[in-house]
């Protein structure tokens, strides 16, 4: 099986609790007919008496919105916190991409290289997709970015959690690989923001000379109940950036910016 298992190609169900308003049964007093004084001289307190047979004002119909249609305001807003293909950092001057196909799950495969699960599985409620292609050829280069979206920030970080322990595990994905190497979990500044990356070297690469190999930079960020995952993978011979410099290290900060509130 290959490792990276195309997961490129990438649930709990969200409650929604709907408030409506409830009047009470009122068993109305026995009519008569009032006198002009005491219709000049009602009392205010009276006025205010739950027996009132002044009708309540109708709840404003946007206060009850129905499960799709919430539903899909928020996917709505996940999907505009994916990066675009601006966005996203090439790997030298010259590469740039191209938006690729963008999705509101994450497959048939979980998303990252080392995820054992899928973000739902953990408790993501919502989670949306975009694929990236490099603009010319480039064998072997791909990206993505997923965000996904939680229903408050102690899960989100309960999340978070599960993430970084299955970089610790990671070589039992690459096992099918005769050399296989995961990085640190390297942290990245990013304001308000969980942030880090690693890079996974395995290979050969499948259809490259012996000496090519992944190069397979992960990245993760949470802001908030708001997590994203990264990836951006190139065939090569070696991956060499100045410290703090290298490609996904500006598309977390990125991608943290546009988690936050």
């Amino acid at each position: 099986m290959h490792p990276y298992r195309t997961r490129l190609t990438v649930g709990l169900t969200a409650s929604i609790l709907a408030l409506a308003g409830c009047a009470a049964d009122v068993e109305p007093e026995p009519r008569r007919a009032a006198s002009a004084e005491e219709t000049e001289q009602s009392s205010p307190r009276a006025s205010k008496s739950p027996r009132t047979t002044s009708p309540s004002p109708a709840p404003p119909a946007t206060t009850e919105a129905t499960p799709t249609a919430e539903a899909a305001a928020v996917n709505t807003t996940a999907t505009d916190r994916l990066l675009t293909a601006a966005q996203v950092p090439g790997f030298n001057e010259q590469f740039t991409w191209k938006e690729g196909r963008t999705r509101k799950n994450e497959g048939a495969n979980p998303f990252g290289t080392c995820h054992k699960y899928a973000m739902t599985s953990i408790g993501a409620m919502r989670v949306v997709v975009r694929q990236f292609e490099p603009e010319g050829p480039a064998d072997g280069a791909t990206a993505a970015h997923l965000v996904a979206e939680f229903a408050d920030s102690r899960t989100a970080r309960r999340a978070m959690e599960v993430l970084k322990s299955w970089r610790g595990q990671c070589e039992e994905e690459l096992s099918d690989y005769d050399r296989r190497e995961v990085g640190a979990l390297e942290p990245v500044a990013a304001r308000g923001a969980d942030a880090g990356w690693y890079l996974l070297i395995y290979g050969p690469a499948e259809g490259g000379s012996p000496d090519e190999g992944y190069f397979d930079a992960q990245g993760i960020t949470r802001v908030g109940k708001r997590i994203s995952v990264l990836e951006m993978r190139l065939v090569g011979q070696d991956y060499n950036y100045p410290a703090g410099q290298e490609p996904m290290v500006e598309a977390v900060r990125t991608a943290s910016a546009e988690l936050s509130p």
